[in-house]
């Protein structure tokens, strides 16, 4: 039996894996890693730069059940595959996103809004739209459970790019959604679910940040090495980029925290750009990024 066995290539299961210091196998329907975030730059056509890396370290195959109970996955080819340690790491399934954002690319005036975790996500995707010259309305809460100061930067900024705030709007962000055969799951403070552990975006009400899933896959990859016994303690942390200068936002309030941290800055967006390039040639791995 494989001590440990990490179901999924993305910012948390990598982070895992390099945290365990490869003391792991590492399975995904996918041998490469790519970081959304440049990938949306390029899909809107602000630039082109890489944003995928190849992993020849990933045992790639599908997996078509599993078992949490017996800890146990079985791949497409019949495989069964036991593991001490099973972490799954699956990630969202971003096809309807991506395709809705195509669509999106072909109209001029744009209402635009979400009805999930992923305001963060529509909140940038407004910011890019209208640089690019788009009519842009928005419709949301503002990242209001971040905080009152989190919230007012991002109306502020709306107002300076002239994106429109309103109540009803119709084109609608469809959410990510868990890759089959998975769902998303609850967890307790150790990020485990009936003995198994869940990560980064596959975990339930948790914001779909890259950032915070890299912190859930180096928090167990710990607590495997370790026994390390601390809970997991989230924070959301992003950079929005607005145009010219970026939002730094830092936050625990979703999880009943009180922190909350907004820096504005030209510089911010020079760093948001510098992380696009540092995780697709680090491939994926957070490293020193985890201090900042």
């Amino acid at each position: 039996m494989m001590k440990t066995t990490i179901v999924g290539a993305g910012y948390a299961g990598l982070n895992t894996y390099y945290t365990l210091g490869r003391e792991a196998e590492i399975i995904s329907d996918r041998d490469y890693f790519i970081f959304y975030t440049a990938y949306l730059r390029n899909l809107l056509n602000l630039e082109k730069n890489r944003y995928t890396s190849n992993l020849r370290f990933v045992r790639k195959t599908t997996i078509k059940d599993f078992d949490l109970k017996g800890k146990w996955i079985k791949t497409k080819e019949g495989t069964e595959i036991n593991a001490e340690n099973l972490v799954l790491a699956v990630g969202c399934d971003r096809n309807e996103q991506i395709n809705f954002i195509r669509k999106l690319l072909e109209k001029e005036k744009i209402s635009l809004s979400i009805e999930n975790e992923e305001e963060y996500l529509a909140i940038q995707l407004a910011f890019y739209l209208r640089k690019i010259g788009k009519d842009v309305s928005y419709c949301g809460n503002m990242l209001s459970s971040l905080g009152e100061k989190v919230s007012n930067a991002i109306i502020e900024s709306m107002n300076n790019k002239k994106i429109k705030i309103m109540e009803n709007c119709e084109d609608i962000l469809p959410p990510c959604k868990p890759p089959h055969p998975f769902e998303f799951f609850p967890v307790n403070e150790f990020l485990q679910y009936k003995g198994v552990y869940i990560i980064g975006d596959l975990i339930k009400g948790f914001p779909k940040v890259g950032e915070l899933a890299m912190r859930t896959g180096i928090y167990v990859g710990k607590r495997i090495r370790k026994n390390l016994n601390l809970p997991f303690k989230p924070v959301f942390i992003n950079i929005i980029d607005s145009g010219d200068y970026a939002i730094h936002i830092r936050s625990d309030k979703l999880w009943g925290g009180n922190y909350e941290s907004v820096k504005k800055s030209r510089l911010r967006a020079f760093m948001k750009r510098f992380i696009e390039k540092y995780y697709v040639y680090r491939k994926g791995k957070m490293g020193i990024l985890y201090y900042l």
